[in-house]
């Protein structure tokens, strides 16, 4: 709906009229005297002020009807945008389009598409748009998608290495390996090493084993859960939440799994902790 201007006007008069008539009363020091008619007369001016809006055809009392705006027509730079520059909604919505549909593409478009990402992504200076970017190559199980998957590894976001942590974990490849154990060992921050061993968890072998010993062994709680996790995945028992309890029992012992309060409903129904 449409706002009448005369009523926009009259209510901007009569707003203006109000705060005058209210600076004057108190500055003549008959506000505490007069209190109960200066509220009086508060409501009888607000009810004219109400009438003269209602009288002018003001169709709503609201100043302006933001459902209306029409961004196209209303702000000419964002039309600028659009024809000088590649907006980050455009790009999100692409890179986003890309990964949806990167599993029903051609080897071919794959490896177009692959290439490009990962020659894009060593320029790109925006972070959250290289994040999409790595989001993408994920979904390409092309060779050519590792070159921007190895570079994301080393990216200044950690938000970034740990997506690009979770890729190579789909990768079971030697290469894939070889980069997340070099990350879980070097990298710095606790969920990008998080990221790494949980990835080194989706693959077999004595190496595996090892990292995740050690991962157990780890002073971030938030490490030890994720060696627990492997564990559980990598030897299909389950011994609780307790690190301590999964170290004895990497040591050849059978612990005992006492209910500590850490360990949820599926850990105390696990038949390996009912008899035993």
């Amino acid at each position: 709906m449409d706002v009448d201007p005369r009523g926009l006007v009259l209510l901007h008069f009569s707003l203006s009229c109000i705060k005058i008539l209210s600076f004057d009363l108190v500055e003549r020091g008959r506000y505490r005297d007069n209190h109960m008619h200066h509220g009086l007369l508060w409501s009888r001016f607000s009810f004219v002020m109400i009438a003269l809006l209602c009288a002018t055809g003001c169709q709503q009392l609201a100043p302006f009807n933001w459902n209306s705006i029409n961004p196209t027509t209303s702000y000419p730079e964002w039309q600028n945008d659009d024809k000088y520059m590649t907006t980050w909604n455009d790009k999100h919505r692409d890179l986003s389009n890309l990964r949806k549909n990167a599993a029903g593409m051609s080897h071919n478009k794959q490896v177009l598409h692959a290439t490009a990402l990962s020659s894009q992504i060593k320029q790109e200076q925006v972070p959250v748009v290289r994040r999409e970017m790595v989001r993408a190559l994920v979904a390409f199980p092309v060779v050519e998608a590792e070159s921007g998957l190895e570079f994301a590894l080393t990216d200044e976001d950690a938000d970034i290495r740990v997506i690009a942590c979770q890729g190579w974990g789909k990768r079971q490849t030697d290469r894939a390996f070889k980069l997340l154990l070099e990350t879980w060992r070097s990298d710095t921050e606790v969920d990008v090493r998080v990221a790494a061993i949980q990835a080194i968890g989706n693959f077999n072998g004595e190496q595996v084993y090892a990292e995740l010993v050690t991962a157990l062994a780890d002073r971030e709680p938030a490490v030890q859960f994720a060696g627990i996790q492997g564990f559980r995945k990598f030897s299909g028992e389950d011994w609780g939440e307790d690190p301590e309890t999964w170290i004895a029992w990497t040591k050849g012992e059978r612990p005992e799994v006492i209910y500590d309060g850490k360990e949820n409903i599926a850990d105390m129904l696990n038949p390996a902790n009912l008899f035993r």
